[in-house]
């Protein structure tokens, strides 16, 4: 290629157009955000060192013979990424506060300085209040994610689970399920008969995906696309059911409750894969369990009713119905261990009482506004087809979300329809890249120590089900993570993590919240909250403490203050439901350090006290977050050096750990020692976190765990670094022992689509719950004393106050997250500034104009926004899209600064089966959707 200079002749306009398709070399790369499922390959093009532009590549082809392929993949955010990188918002070089936290004061600072300066904040912190004092907020970016965790474990640090903080887990799936994480692969849609589209605005979030739904569509699919207001998604879907918001539940069980009065659910499904056939006493509407019976044995064993020869055990191992009945209906007399009698009756029958009384078609209508032969028809076209419910992480996000789901899982269960291609429900999954874990776990370098892990990987796998014969691999590593909180309880002080406060670990967010956050307060607002209870907030919160459900993750505890915050791959103040308002008058007053490790000036980055450059995607090696969606391992290379003087996270904690030992060693300080009385040196910091320098750069790591996850069988054989470099992408061959992956319980194949629960429908797999079923009858005394043993509806509570209006969201068209909304080309795509869709109706009331600025309140605050009039909103409703950024807003806040991020209480129930903590999965979660609000012109 010629370069610039005075031999270069211009003739015309077609000379600066054919100027722009030059290029010096061409890479992989992708975008490893949580845009999830993401994973989209990218082509990148550099010219004289820097990214010149990037496109989609169109290289994912068809995996089953029918159906068609992925391409091309990608969005408009991901073919304008590389503006990001050298935008005007870019940070390039090392800053440290010149003024109070927020003013906006900066002074540009040597990297040795900046290393310096916050290695003696973090040695001060140790010295003063032990390791646990500094905390990270997990990160749902693997590229972030996994240098920043190896460092916090490195120095003895407290995480936050990601789960916790971002609420992307489907609590209701998980209560059914014991996991959230079903999740067919997009091009599965394409096998789907009938498609609800339900707490989800595809035609937005899933851009690379939504053309299998449209395709589906061409192959004879009805789309139905529910939600409260019109959302661009209406546009592609045969019919709309426009249900009030937050009453998913009732409409739901209206559904269930027709397809049981006309005789047209899927009875045999029911039998086998649900807990509708357990007895469940009348007397104290507990499950009969076996110590009734026999004075003595397993809590979990539960019983049905055959009805040719009465009273069996329900089976711990095998789901199906092999030449044996059970019954559904009837009162039965059973005789108890003391010698008295008792009445028991299925769950069916309790189910269906509460459903004929509570949630006809027309006893619903007053609740959802939706017409009783809409329902008809819509659980008459259930039951006769495949049927799909693609949903977001929405319902998740509303207060009785959990009764959402369970309801919606209840109306699938009903039809028959998961373990089915072109069936199922939907949360999010991760995994199969088991190498990512086991580079990090082994001793050392090579296969061979790579081998040790797998070994004793498999040796605890094995040990855990010598307690229970019927356990799955699915609930041996579950209950491996869950440790002392679960089926190893009685082995705790056998177990690291019973021996005493976790260390370098994941710990649910809401305990931090609770202590050291002000949410306490929040909290127990009782109309903030379901008013129902018999008991407050703080009651069911002690309880669970005093019960030990949570020992050994509860912290930080009161007199644990965090003391330093390293914040990277994320964005606490805009992320957390509360914002500023919450936070800084709490939290923020008890740090004494602050790191922002980012690209650019965010809302946290405003309010620390240090910023960090970090290296933008196409500038070091990562990987996309891979899951059951895409079934895809996708590579991003580092295609030009990091701008100005940014680093990589990997580099950039080496660094920080070598200076820690140099400072350390200067003070006369040569150990840490953490919250159970362990010490490590300084000085081997650095070795422990680059496993002795074999780790010295992010392209060796990246090459182990490649070569590790094909020694462990989820990639091909002979996998490399270099394979990923000439094809950009590589299809998995085995879903691996990570718990996300394992939950998909399917085959994994290559020439075939992937539709979760197979292995339960097929082959009588059992779930990993309490009852070894689909359940949806939880006998826990929380559940009970509340009401919601059952699915049920109860109505949104006043969240932020009395006022009259919800404040719903979703994913905006034009952003990831907030990441690139201030990106130059995708500014050109909207209206240049945040915005809140209301409706005419109560725009006019409030003499508010298109345009306007207004002001949406609250009694926790308010935040300033320009008003969309929009008729496809319904009255009583505002939408203000989740993405855009801090610095759009006057004054740096947006919409989390009113919600008060109330938790649901059942979230703190433990002790039983399935409810109990995992990483990532059972744990109290903020609500953010329907907050309660009014506005006003400014």
């Amino acid at each position: 290629m010629r370069e610039y200079g005075e031999d270069r002749v211009y003739s015309g306009w077609q000379d600066l157009y054919r100027d722009r398709w030059k290029w010096d070399a061409v890479y992989w790369g992708t975008h490893c955000v949580d845009c999830y499922p993401g994973n989209c390959p990218m082509r990148v093009y550099v010219r004289n060192g820097l990214v010149w532009r990037e496109e989609q590549s169109g290289t994912v082809g068809s995996v089953e013979s029918g159906v068609p392929d992925w391409n091309p993949m990608g969005c408009m955010q991901g073919v304008s990424w590389s503006q990001s990188l050298y935008g005007p918002d870019r940070v390039l070089y090392p800053l440290k506060r010149a003024g109070e936290r927020g003013e906006g004061k900066w002074n540009r600072i040597s990297w040795d300085q900046a290393l310096s300066e916050i290695a003696d904040g973090l040695i001060d912190a140790f010295q003063e209040s032990g390791p646990r004092s500094i905390m990270h907020e997990g990160s749902p970016e693997v590229v972030t994610a996994v240098p920043t965790s190896r460092f916090i474990e490195a120095i003895g640090g407290l995480g936050t689970d990601v789960n916790g903080s971002i609420n992307d887990f489907t609590i209701g799936m998980y209560e059914t399920f014991g996991k959230f994480s079903p999740e067919s692969s997009s091009d599965d849609w394409f096998h789907s008969e009938l498609v609800l589209l339900w707490h989800t605005n595809v035609v937005y979030t899933r851009i690379p995906f939504y053309h299998f739904i449209a395709e589906a569509r061409y192959n004879g699919a009805e789309v139905v696309n529910i939600s409260p207001d019109i959302n661009p998604t209406h546009l592609h879907a045969d019919i709309q059911i426009p249900v009030k918001g937050t009453s998913d539940a009732a409409f739901a069980l209206s559904l269930v409750q027709v397809m049981f009065a006309e005789n047209i659910a899927d009875w045999k499904f029911l039998k086998e894969q649900t807990d509708f056939s357990l007895l469940v006493r009348k007397d104290t509407r507990r499950y009969l369990r076996q110590p009734d019976l026999d004075g003595a044995g397993r809590e979990d064993q539960l019983y049905q009713w055959e009805p040719l020869s009465g009273l069996r055990p329900a089976s711990r191992g095998d789901l199906r119905l092999s030449g044996f009945d059970v019954a559904l209906e009837g009162e039965f007399e059973v005789v108890l261990a003391d010698g008295s009698s008792v009445t028991v009756t299925p769950v069916f029958e309790l189910l269906r009482a509460k459903l004929d009384s509570e949630f006809t078609p027309e006893k619903q209508q007053p609740v959802t506004g939706v017409h009783p032969d809409v329902v008809r028809d819509l659980a008459r076209k259930m039951t006769s087809r495949r049927t799909n419910v693609i949903t977001g992480a929405n319902a998740c996000k509303m207060y009785h979300g959990d009764l959402m789901e369970r309801a919606i899982c209840l109306a699938l269960a009903a039809s028959g329809n998961w373990g089915k291609k072109g069936t199922g429900i939907r949360g999010w999954s991760a995994g199969l890249h088991d190498g990512m874990g086991l580079a990090m776990a082994k001793p050392g370098p090579g296969a061979a120590n790579t081998e040790i892990v797998l070994a004793a990987r498999d040796a605890a796998i094995a040990m855990v089900k010598q307690l229970d014969p019927t356990m799955t691999t699915e609930m041996a590593v579950r209950e491996m993570g869950r440790g002392p909180r679960g089926a190893l309880r009685e082995f705790a002080s056998m177990l690291d993590r019973g021996a005493g406060k976790v260390t370098g670990a994941s710990v649910p967010p809401a305990f931090g919240w609770y202590r050291h956050a002000g949410y306490d307060k929040r909290w127990n607002v009782r109309e903030w909250g379901d008013e129902s209870l018999p008991r407050t907030f703080d009651e069911y919160f002690n309880e669970a403490l005093e019960r030990g459900w949570w020992d050994g993750v509860d912290g930080p505890a009161a007199d644990e203050p965090p003391r330093v915050l390293i914040e990277c791959g994320g964005n606490t103040l805009r992320r957390t439901r509360g914002g500023k308002n919450a936070l800084l008058p709490t939290l923020w007053e008890k740090l004494k350090l602050i790191v922002m490790i980012d690209f650019r000036m965010n809302e946290t980055a405003l309010y620390a006290d240090y910023f960090l450059p970090a290296a933008q995607h196409y500038e070091k090696i990562a990987f996309a977050l891979p899951g059951a969606h895409v079934l895809n391992l996708t590579f991003s290379d580092q295609a030009a050096k990091p701008a100005g003087e940014a680093k990589s996270e990997w580099d950039l904690f080496s660094a920080l750990l070598a200076k820690m030992a140099e400072r350390a060693a200067a003070r006369g300080i040569a150990e840490i020692r953490d919250a159970r009385g362990n010490t490590k040196r300084y000085d081997a910091l650095v070795d422990e976190y680059t496993m002795n320098g074999h780790f010295a750069n992010a392209e060796r790591l990246a090459d182990e765990q490649v070569r590790d996850s094909a020694l462990a069988g989820t990639l091909p054989p002979r996998t490399t670094l270099e394979t990923f470099r000439e094809k950009g992408h590589v299809r998995f061959i085995d879903w691996g022992l990570t718990p996300l992956a394992l939950s998909q319980a399917s085959p994994l194949k290559a020439d075939e689509t992937h539709s979760p629960f197979r292995d339960h429908v097929e082959r009588g797999v059992p779930y990993p719950t309490y009852c070894r079923r689909a359940q949806f009858y939880i006998d826990h005394e929380w559940f009970l004393e509340a009401g919601e043993e059952m699915p049920t509806h109860k109505p949104n509570p006043r969240m932020g106050g009395d006022y009259p209006l919800g404040l719903s969201s979703g994913h905006s068209r034009w952003s990831v997250h907030s990441m690139n909304h201030t990106n130059e080309v995708v500014l050109g795509t909207h209206r240049g500034e945040p915005t809140a869709l209301v409706n005419p109706d109560d725009a006019k009331a409030r003499r508010v104009a298109d345009g306007d600025l207004i002001r949406i309140f609250n009694d926790l605050g308010s935040f300033p926004v320009r008003a969309r009039l929009a008729p496809s909103v319904r009255p009583g409703q505002i939408v203000s899209y989740n993405g855009w950024d801090g610095s759009q807003y006057r004054g740096w806040g947006g919409a989390n600064e009113i919600e008060p991020g109330m938790v649901k209480w059942i979230g703190f129930a433990g002790g039983y089966g399935h409810l109990a903590y995992l990483s990532t999965n059972w744990q109290p979660v903020p609500a953010d959707r329907w907050v309660r609000c009014d506005f006003e012109s400014v």
